[in-house]
């Protein structure tokens, strides 16, 4: 097991958060382009699974706002450094929760725009086929 960064949560690795939103950006590039789609009930069901991990994640955020105030630890100086030193390893820094919730929310989005879009392919390539079909078939009854 790895030992977080000082400043980083454990279990959120912003590296890992990253890497996956290149994926997901790839993935939304394909099904822009049609390279990627996905039937409706699988699309339905996935972009539900996707709503709710959002609800999850903004309860966390929400959840987390005390982060944003820095700890009342004394009116000495070293109090004040550990205090803001405190504030930006839980808030503002690369790796912090706050951070790394925020680029988790913004994956999950991106995640959805590709399966809305996915989900807009399928369903053009579906009534293409429908379409040349009825084509066919009407081009057999005359």
């Amino acid at each position: 097991m790895t030992t977080p960064d000082p400043g980083q949560v454990a279990g959120l690795d912003p590296k890992a958060i990253a890497a996956a939103t290149a994926e997901t950006t790839k993935l939304v590039n394909a099904a822009k382009s049609g390279r990627f789609s996905i039937s409706g009930e699988a699309l339905e069901q996935l972009r539900k699974a996707l709503s709710d991990m959002v609800t999850r994640v903004d309860g966390l955020t929400g959840s987390t706002a005390a982060l944003d105030q820095a700890p009342q630890l004394g009116s000495h100086p070293y109090g004040h450094a550990v205090a803001y030193h405190d504030l930006r390893a839980a808030s503002e820094s690369t790796g912090s929760l706050r951070s790394v919730l925020g680029q988790f929310r913004d994956l999950l989005a991106q995640a959805d725009e590709a399966l809305a879009h996915a989900g807009g392919a399928y369903r053009g390539a579906e009534s293409a086929a429908v379409d040349l079909h009825s084509v066919r078939r009407a081009g057999d009854l005359a």
